[in-house]
């Protein structure tokens, strides 16, 4: 059964595999999705012949319409053939020292011959992925599932749904377009695989139409990004025809229980073909394995009759605190289990993940692992065990470790490798590498602008700051998994706080409360002003200023939002306005220059004037007005005062 529990581990393991705008949202003020992948498979058996040294190259077919490459795997059932050596592919598959399958992203793997006359026999399977984003909500949330083009029909797709680990959100349950729960019934162990970040449902099994996630959302679902798995020795039971039993998974201090292993088995003699079965249920049950045959033992002659054995196993992956058998069978029923235990570890670097794996923290365990799950933005490029072996080039392993075997699986954004097997272990750093992609941010105004020189800061996990360049786009390495806020400051001032739930692509645009803005002054006759001078001010100080044209306008370029002292002055005549800037365009300021004075170019304001009336007379009056209005005017002028 050793075996069964290694399988049972591994499945686990590969349970939250990663092949999963800005807005304020619905939990905790953030908007969360869930990565959606609709994967068909193209199969084409592949033989090749070898004839010297040469190199040949398998390459996948086109992408269908609206899909891309996710990979291509060679498989090779045999083993990969004496003589020959794969010089392109991204990983590989290795059981107990043989290569069983080559994986390429770019979609070629090239293989040279040693020797000549070499025939490789191969099965290639190409991956073709269409990706969306599902928004989550507390509840329900539904994605549609139609048929493929052809060639490809429905028996070729599976849908992958993922929940990044530090989102506050678990899947419940999967139900069907009729509203049947796909997890009761026990269809096929390949039919549906669940975790509570994870689901894949092979279409082989089911219908297209719309399918329905039941999603919980609390702080509680959250789940570390790296962590030490372990799994303890399996407890014994049995149960009786008939019989219902409920357990409680065991508990750790200091350890997060995830669930448990459930292995059911029973051999006995073959008594009909209707001779029952067995089910186990919980908060959230994988239906994992699943072997029921007949086992004929022979004599060496009719002396001793064959005897028909009925060997029946199943195996399930059991979240929560707590499971319970029932049996079915007219035979006694074998139950083994164990906890699978988590326990946060690790420290994010730009270059990965550091997790030192003590003596302390597996002594007890039979089994355990180290488990990491980056963001989408980052991809695992190879694993660094204590004691220096570099295991970066395989995409899955089972490796001969002593006495035993160490199972280590690395793909796209995930990877696990084990340390400890039974009576052997491995402690000390492992160090997981990880390429991050940046995550850039792209300012842009209320028209659309790019916002240069914004202050842009993050915070959340890491707190970093960048300033926008040319093109209005501040980038970071967020290396360490989690929710993160924006914030943008554009001339001291706040244009922009956006939350991030789930970092769905690499490059976001972020709307900011910036403007285009010009000021038009003029004077007392709504004639332009050259040479005036404006100063904006904001809470925290200068926020710009400028000379008026030929025209009369302050163009003063980009402008953040919200309420500032705007000050104008033309010589000795200046004005003050408390305005609210909300929008693009040109604002007119009017001073209060009446008229100026010829030779020293000295502004009155209109009150000044009326001084000087009483004081220089009206024919003073007019010379000047005439000169800044014209003839037709300045008698206008004399007029109306003389009243």
């Amino acid at each position: 059964m050793r075996k069964v529990a290694v399988l049972m581990l591994l499945l686990l393991a590969l349970g939250a595999w990663g092949i999963p705008a800005l807005v304020v949202g619905s939990y905790g003020g953030r908007r969360y999705f869930a990565k959606i992948d609709y994967v068909i498979a193209a199969n084409t058996t592949v033989s090749l012949l070898f004839t010297g040294d040469e190199v040949k190259e398998i390459a996948a077919p086109p992408h269908p319409p609206g899909y891309e490459l996710h990979y291509l795997e060679v498989r090779f059932p045999q083993g990969l053939p004496q003589g020959l050596i794969p010089l392109k592919f991204d990983g590989k598959v290795e059981i107990d020292g043989v290569v069983k399958a080559l994986i390429s992203r770019e979609g070629i793997v090239k293989i040279a011959s040693t020797e000549a006359n070499v025939t490789l026999d191969a099965y290639m399977v190409a991956y073709y992925v269409k990706r969306e984003w599902l928004e989550l909500t507390e509840g329900e949330v539904r994605f549609e599932v139609k048929e493929p083009t052809p060639p490809f029909t429905k028996d070729d797709m599976i849908v992958r749904i993922s929940i990044d680990n530090h989102a506050p959100y678990a899947i419940l349950d999967v139900a069907g377009p009729d509203g049947a729960s796909l997890l009761e019934g026990e269809i096929a162990p390949d039919a549906v695989r669940v975790d509570p970040k994870h689901v894949e449902v092979n279409f082989k099994y089911f219908e297209p139409g719309v399918y329905t996630i039941k999603v919980g959302a609390s702080d509680d679902y959250t789940l570390p990004s790296s962590f030490i798995l372990i799994e303890g020795a399996f407890a014994n039971d049995t149960l009786r025809p008939g019989e219902t039993k409920r357990y409680a998974v065991a508990r750790k201090l200091g350890w997060r229980t995830l669930g448990a292993v459930v292995v059911l088995y029973t051999v006995a003699p073959l008594t009909g073909k209707a001779s029952g079965g067995a089910s186990v249920v919980g908060e959230l049950v994988d239906y994992a394995y699943a072997k029921d045959e007949t086992v004929r033992i022979r004599a060496a002659s009719l002396l001793i009759p064959d005897l028909n054995l009925r060997v029946w196993v199943k195996a399930y992956i059991v979240f929560g605190t707590w499971f319970e058998v029932s049996n079915q069978m007219k035979s006694v029923l074998n139950v083994m289990y164990t906890p699978v235990l988590v326990k946060e570890a690790g420290t994010w670097t730009p270059s990965g993940v550091e997790v030192t794996v003590k003596e302390s923290d597996v002594r007890d365990a039979s089994l355990a692992y180290v488990v990491v799950q980056a963001p989408n933005y980052g991809k695992v490029a190879g694993i660094l065990t204590p004691s220096g072996d570099e295991l970066g080039t395989f995409s899955e392993g089972v490796l001969p470790w002593g006495d035993e075997y160490r199972s280590i699986r690395v793909f796209d954004n995930e990877a696990y490798v084990q340390v400890k097997a039974f009576g052997v272990m491995e402690v000390g750093r492992y160090t997981i590498r990880i390429e991050w992609e940046p995550v850039s941010f792209r300012l842009v105004d209320a028209d659309g602008k790019p916002v240069v020189g914004a202050r842009v800061r993050v915070s959340g996990p890491l707190n970093l700051t960048a300033i926008s360049d040319e093109r209005g786009i501040a980038s970071f390495e967020l290396y360490k998994p989690g929710a993160y806020d924006v914030t943008v400051k554009f001339k001291g001032v706040t244009v922009a706080t956006v939350s991030i739930g789930s970092i769905v692509k690499p490059d976001f645009e972020v709307k900011c409360k910036v403007y285009e803005v010009a000021w038009l002054l003029t004077n007392a006759w709504d004639k332009p002003l050259k040479g005036a001078e404006l100063v904006i001010r904001g809470p925290e100080g200068l926020i710009a200023k400028g000379v008026s044209d030929d025209e009369g306008m302050v163009r003063l370029g980009q402008l953040p939002g919200g309420q500032f002292t705007v000050e104008a002055s033309y010589k000795r005549v200046s004005r003050s306005d408390v305005v609210e800037i909300s929008g693009s365009g040109v604002r007119r300021m009017k001073l209060d220059v009446f008229l100026e004075l010829p030779v020293i170019g000295v502004p009155l304001t209109m009150l000044e004037t009326l001084v000087a009336v009483s004081t220089t007379g009206v024919s003073a009056l007019g010379l000047t007005l005439a000169r800044r209005r014209g003839v037709s005017n300045v008698e206008e002028e004399e007029l109306s005062l003389e009243e």
